[in-house]
């Protein structure tokens, strides 16, 4: 996915919040309190903006603001006063905006996942095919959310779809006055205007923002103090950032000589448990000793005993030399006893000439061992 379609993937919910809550218009109230009552009034009578309707061969006029509607006249439509309008509207920056009768709109209620809102429109593309006879490029369409239902998590959106021939109609009907026009909204039998935008985005005229020279003041003032804490941060970080430098020498100069004396401490505790581990991994040459004195047989006689390292080796003589090896296969002290080389007959004593090969282990090994051939 895209980086900007991963940034609107995480914004988006964030406007809806915004949009849903009533922040944005708690601030727009507290800053223009803050303005002197001069500056109000201009902010409010730019606000306002020129509606339109058409009745039969007369347009009617309607000054629109948030202070309320104001009717203005009516003047038929063939007469040279309508140039003269709209280049008055011009001149003052009046936006227009023509408005239609809800009859003649297509509305349909639908149910939405509330997942849908972020890319309303979007959605709504698609179900025009399902909801009406025309498509997208045949219809200017807009839609408005109802009621949002937040256990369900399910929206009531209201799509409202206008013909492009009717909107031609429209437009062609009011003559000079659909040049510059700022959009087309749905008016109910009630007079009540449904807020919407029905006039493509192509041909809309873009206005003069009311308080757009409030917003400029208000980013500059932002952006002048972003900067300013942000040197300010700057400034703090670096003197923070020396202070850790110095704190991280100091450490990094006790850690150098700690791991000396770590070191230090290790060479000499293995060097002094060398010898008493070495002894603590073998048995004694006594035990040793005594341990074959108890397995090897009294018809057995000895020639050489070695031990080098952890292997035995024996040579010597018995009447049942393979008998050896079972019986030696049971100590504790001694594993893998095996008969190297021929076994040869003495025929001066009667015996059996061998030599006897295993590997000396402590107890506990030894104890492993069985255990594990068990």
């Amino acid at each position: 996915m895209p980086a900007a379609d991963r940034l609107s993937t995480l914004i988006d919910p964030l406007k809806l919040r915004l949009a849903r809550s009533t922040l944005p218009a708690r601030l727009r109230e507290a800053v223009l309190s803050t303005l002197p009552a001069s500056w109000r009034d201009r902010i409010a009578d730019e606000a306002r903006h020129l509606c339109l309707s058409r009745h039969g061969d007369e347009l009617s006029l309607l000054a629109a603001g948030h202070r309320g509607d104001t009717r203005l006249g009516e003047v038929p439509l063939e007469t040279p006063l309508l140039d003269e309008l709209r280049a008055r509207a011009d001149a003052s920056g009046t936006p227009r905006w023509l408005l239609l009768p809800a009859a003649g709109v297509l509305r349909r209620v639908l149910t939405l996942p509330a997942a849908a809102e972020p890319r309303l429109r979007e959605v709504l593309a698609f179900e025009l095919d399902r909801q009406t006879p025309f498509s997208a490029d045949q219809v200017s369409f807009e839609g408005r959310v109802l009621s949002r239902d937040l256990a369900a998590q399910q929206l009531r959106v209201e799509l409202l779809v206008l013909p492009r021939a009717r909107l031609d109609d429209e437009l062609a009907a009011i003559g000079p006055l659909a040049q510059g026009l700022a959009g087309v909204d749905v008016v109910e039998a009630d007079g009540r205007r449904l807020g919407l935008n029905l006039l493509p985005d192509a041909a809309r005229a873009r206005g003069r923002d009311p308080v757009r020279r409030l917003h400029l003041a208000l980013a500059a003032v932002a952006v002048v103090g972003l900067f300013g804490t942000l040197l300010l941060t700057l400034h703090n970080r670096s003197e923070r950032r020396d202070e850790l430098r110095a704190l991280v020498a100091t450490a990094n100069d006790q850690a150098r000589e700690a791991r000396l004396l770590r070191n230090q401490l290790v060479s000499s505790a293995q060097a002094a448990n060398f010898l008493a581990a070495t002894r603590a991994s073998r048995p004694t040459m006594l035990e040793v000793m005594d341990e074959l004195t108890k397995r090897i047989p009294d018809d057995t006689s000895l020639d050489k005993l070695a031990i080098t390292g952890d292997q035995l080796v024996m040579v010597g003589q018995s009447r049942a030399a393979p008998a050896l090896v079972a019986l030696l296969q049971a100590s504790p002290l001694v594993t893998d006893p095996a008969l190297s080389g021929v076994v040869q007959s003495d025929p001066r004593t009667g015996r059996d000439r061998f030599t006897l090969t295993a590997r000396v282990v402590n107890a506990t090994a030894g104890e492993e061992g069985d255990d594990a051939g068990r």
